[in-house]
């Protein structure tokens, strides 16, 4: 067995442990949301995760290569492989070709296992697509967008069929009665979203020559970038979109604090954000912020000149702003009038993403036949809505 193979079957031994530490972890929390620490082990495993998807694709590629070159070679050398090498050697590429899911709460997140990259006939270049990209792509796709990075719920659906879906107003308002006062009565309020699904599609083309002269894997570089600016166009309106030819924005959320300063922000104004929210929502609540804000708040002090900033000093560890992560993301407005610069909460109870059929990646020969040029398609529908008002708070400039 050669270096090569060993090193895939220990990065398959690698993800089986950790895919089993991942559900160890939610079959503890089952019913209730991860704690802080439970939290963190799944960001710690979701990343070692998407490492070993890189690494299996390297190694992929270069068993292939392996393979290809021995094959070569025996034509020469009488065949000095057995039969049963072979196969195996070919077992293993196929092996991690068709590994599973990447990320993600398996209860919750569910993108399609038929992402499929239509290739056409063999011949015409359906060897240039490996399919332990199709995972990847969908992992490309969340990194993109900040809602998702920062614990929105995801639901899939396999229409777009508009869904009506509850959400909360108000809560239940308890009080103080005296001895023979009249108990008053209250009780939460509810209401709807509407919920769609808005198509972000693409069409990406390269010739021929390029796909069979490049000195590089070009189709993976393209179906990687792809996916991401469609994830950054998607995570952008899930953050700032007006709500109809685009998701509602999560800055759509009314329970807004302002700033004194039009583009600048206080201590006490961030702790007049952070409790804006009942302490319930704030246990899992995060900041979600433009770097630039990012970097005003990192100045900051309290009154013994201390930094109320908290960088992550370890890998794996998030930066902490009053004891909660912060997501840096670009969606989010930066400081400046009327903007709604700051965003906190507990988005997996206030902000709802909407999926139909995962992303769809295919692959056409024939679109541009009288060009010669092969035209991937890339299609995601998604929505996004605010179920609950009380878990999100919004920082606005003066």
């Amino acid at each position: 067995m050669s270096a090569t193979h060993v090193a895939i079957k220990r990065a398959f031994e690698a993800r089986r442990k950790n895919q089993e530490a991942l559900q160890a972890i939610y079959t503890e929390a089952e019913g209730r949301d991860l704690s802080a620490d439970e939290a963190s082990k799944e960001e710690a495993i979701l990343a070692d995760l998407r490492d070993l998807s890189d690494k299996e694709i390297e190694l992929v590629e270069l068993a292939d290569k392996e393979s290809r070159s021995a094959d070569f070679l025996s034509q020469f050398a009488g065949g000095s492989e057995g039969p049963e090498e072979q196969e195996e050697r070919r077992t293993l590429a196929d092996v991690f070709r068709s590994i599973a899911d990447v990320g993600g709460r398996p209860t919750e997140v569910e993108f399609r296992d038929d992402v499929a990259l239509v290739a056409g006939t063999a011949t015409d270049g359906a060897e240039l697509v490996e399919t332990t990209l199709d995972r990847n792509l969908v992992d490309y796709l969340q990194e993109s967008i900040g809602a998702v990075q920062a614990g929105a719920r995801v639901i899939m659906t396999s229409s777009g069929n508009p869904l009506t879906i509850p959400k909360v107003v108000s809560h239940t308002d308890v009080v103080i009665e005296g001895e023979t006062d009249t108990i008053a009565r209250s009780a939460p309020q509810f209401g709807t979203a509407s919920i769609g699904a808005f198509k972000y599609a693409v069409l990406v083309q390269l010739s021929r020559e390029l796909l069979e002269d490049a000195a590089f894997p070009v189709v993976p570089w393209v179906l990687e970038q792809a996916t991401e600016e469609l994830g950054r166009k998607l995570g952008t309106d899930l953050v700032t979109g007006a709500g109809t030819t685009e998701p509602v924005g999560i800055d759509l959320a009314t329970n807004v604090v302002n700033s004194a300063a039009v583009a600048a922000w206080t201590a006490d104004e961030l702790i007049d954000i952070f409790h804006a929210i009942a302490s319930p929502y704030r246990q899992n609540a995060q900041w979600i912020l433009n770097d630039t804000t990012v970097q005003a708040i990192r100045k900051l002090k309290d009154s013994s000149g201390q930094y109320l900033w908290q960088p992550g000093m370890a890998a794996g560890v998030p930066d902490m702003l009053f004891g909660k992560r912060v997501v840096t993301d670009a969606a989010v407005h930066e400081l400046g009038t009327g903007n709604e610069s700051v965003i906190f909460g507990d988005l997996r109870r206030g902000y709802l993403v909407r999926m139909v059929n995962g992303l769809d990646v295919s692959r056409s020969d024939d679109f541009a036949f009288d060009t010669d040029m092969v035209t991937f398609r890339f299609v995601a529908r998604a929505d996004g809505a605010i179920i609950d008002q009380n878990a999100i708070a919004i920082g606005e400039n003066a």
